[in-house]
């Protein structure tokens, strides 16, 4: 396989595009109103630029046997029915490894989040920030609303619970507009500053991530071994006559529940051991993002589900952005 040079352009277009931010619709409008050819010579779209984010040879690696050939020479795509075959490095790459993995990571992470398919109506009406802003005062969700002026109208976002009741919440509205002006703000910031933020905060969660929860798991189910050869031996004194059936039970029963706090030990350790790797996904997608983008002046909407995970309003002057990675970052609004 050789590169070809003006294909390759195109390629590498599309991989830089989607980490920056745009979507897969975006940039096949993008590149049909620039009247980029396809391979085909057809119209670019979504499909065909996931096609080419999925396709792992841009990266120099070849996987054999996509499709098969049946008895009667029907061509099928492979779903398992006979064996793949992987070759790295088979020719010379025009995508690296780490930009390949980041946008299909962040593709996936894009279809697990929307979970609503688009064209219907709910899709329609479905707003970014929608129950993503959170009262800080007492927890619920905020509601968008437009707000009429003398000479204008505006969205803004209020407290379900103020709404209902302003007794019960004194939490005022937050405009829509100086949410987004926050959000870019703060991104901006993180451009400017991955370095100090968010690199050292990696190296944190990955140098937290194992060792010491490993260790401590094992060490659980060794006492979980001991609690099972304890029973086993009350057990047996009891089957001998050494002991009778009322002590027999209540020693049972402690060492049963003995064990159960064992295991859930254990299970809390490993949710926190899963929490702390999506962290470092998150902040790997982030980072990555971060450096290889420049200075935003508008608002998307795509960015904000992409890394932000929620917003708590703390007045209507202070709001803090939760990211997806673990950090939380406050931002001013209003005058």
């Amino acid at each position: 396989m050789i590169i070809n040079p003006d294909q390759t352009a195109v390629v590498k277009r599309i991989f830089a595009d989607i980490l920056s931010g745009k979507s897969t619709n975006t940039i096949a409008d993008e590149l049909n109103k620039e009247k980029v050819p396809s391979k085909k010579n057809t119209n670019w779209t979504s499909s065909t630029i996931r096609g080419i984010l999925a396709n792992e040879k841009y990266t120099g690696d070849v996987i054999f046997q996509k499709t098969y050939t049946d008895e009667n020479f029907n061509r099928h795509t492979n779903y398992g029915e006979v064996d793949q075959y992987m070759a790295p490095d088979h020719h010379e790459a025009i995508i690296s490894h780490s930009d390949f993995d980041a946008a299909n990571a962040l593709i996936n992470q894009r279809a697990t989040e929307k979970g609503i398919e688009k064209g219907n109506d709910k899709y329609q009406q479905r707003y970014a920030f929608s129950k993503k802003i959170i009262c800080g005062e007492c927890g619920d969700t905020f509601k968008r609303r437009i707000h009429s002026c003398t000479t204008y109208k505006y969205v803004a976002w209020a407290c379900n619970t103020h709404l209902k009741n302003k007794e019960s919440c004194h939490m005022k509205y937050v405009r829509d507009d100086e949410i987004k002006t926050a959000f870019i703000t703060m991104l901006n910031k993180l451009i400017y500053g991955y370095r100090l933020i968010l690199t050292p905060y990696l190296k944190v969660l990955e140098n937290s991530s194992g060792d010491e929860a490993i260790q401590r798991i094992q060490h659980l189910e060794q006492l979980i071994a001991q609690n099972n050869e304890q029973r086993e031996a009350l057990t047996k004194l009891m089957a001998q006559g050494y002991i009778d059936q009322i002590l027999y039970n209540q020693e049972t029963n402690a060492l049963l529940l003995q064990a159960e706090t064992y295991r859930s030990d254990i299970e809390a350790i490993t949710i926190g051991m899963t929490g702390d790797a999506a962290k470092v996904t998150e902040t790997n997608l982030l980072l990555h993002f971060v450096s290889h983008t420049d200075m935003f002046t508008a608002y998307s909407e795509e960015l904000f589900e992409n890394y932000a995970d929620h917003i708590e309003v703390m007045s209507r002057n202070e709001i803090r952005f939760v990211m997806k990675c673990g950090l939380t970052f406050t931002e001013r609004t209003g005058n």
